[in-house]
């Protein structure tokens, strides 16, 4: 009888230490995620605002001080300002989910991590390739919109809007490179170097 609740005994101690290393685990994986959690979220807030700032001021000064096609381009900004302000959404969504402290376990906090790197690749590329592709067409929009065309100054023949779609084009991929790697480092500033620490945080909690 000694024997059995001398067994009993041990196995509630021995639950009882692991669930109180499992707690531990999960308060001190919390402490850990939540500044660079913190801080990728306050740069998604000071980039918000920077981009906000800048595209309200580009696309009123389009619509004030031009009529015509040349608003093309203020609508173009609108655009992306939209699909902006969609990912920036589901990227701040997604922080505050890993930011939870009732919801947050090691493998819940692994997949929400892999969403995010897969949320800033894209961002990474899909901010490269924007920059070609809005330039090309701003760039046809003001050849065929500006001021002095539409007044009847000058009008641009075949050939001239061909010659300028070649070198709009070489101009877009040769500055695509260094965008390229810029943006790449813009980007590892602000989230990059933050996600790689708290995967190393997951990691080292594995670990133990």
């Amino acid at each position: 009888m000694e024997l059995d609740q001398l067994k009993e005994m041990w196995g509630d101690v021995a639950t009882q230490k692991n669930s109180t290393s499992e707690e531990e685990l999960q308060t001190l994986l919390r402490k850990k995620s939540k500044s660079p959690i913190t801080k990728m979220k306050r740069n998604l807030f000071v980039e918000l605002l920077a981009i906000a700032v800048l595209y309200i001021f580009a696309i009123f000064h389009y619509f004030l001080q031009y009529s015509g096609g040349m608003r093309l381009n203020a609508w173009l900004l609108v655009v992306i300002g939209v699909l902006y302000l969609f990912y920036y959404q589901r990227k701040l969504k997604l922080l505050n989910s890993m930011e939870c402290v009732a919801c947050e376990v090691k493998s819940n906090l692994k997949t929400q991590l892999k969403t995010l790197e897969k949320y800033i690749r894209f961002y990474l590329l899909a901010g490269t390739a924007l920059f070609p592709f809005a330039m090309i067409v701003t760039g046809f929009i003001v050849f065929f919109n500006a001021p002095e065309i539409s007044k009847g100054a000058t009008v641009p023949s075949g050939s001239d809007a061909k010659i300028f779609a070649v070198l709009l084009v070489l101009i877009s991929a040769v500055l695509t490179v260094p965008m390229y790697f810029l943006n790449k480092w813009y980007v590892r500033k602000l989230y990059g170097q933050h996600v790689e620490r708290l995967k190393t945080i997951v990691e080292e909690m594995n670990e133990d």
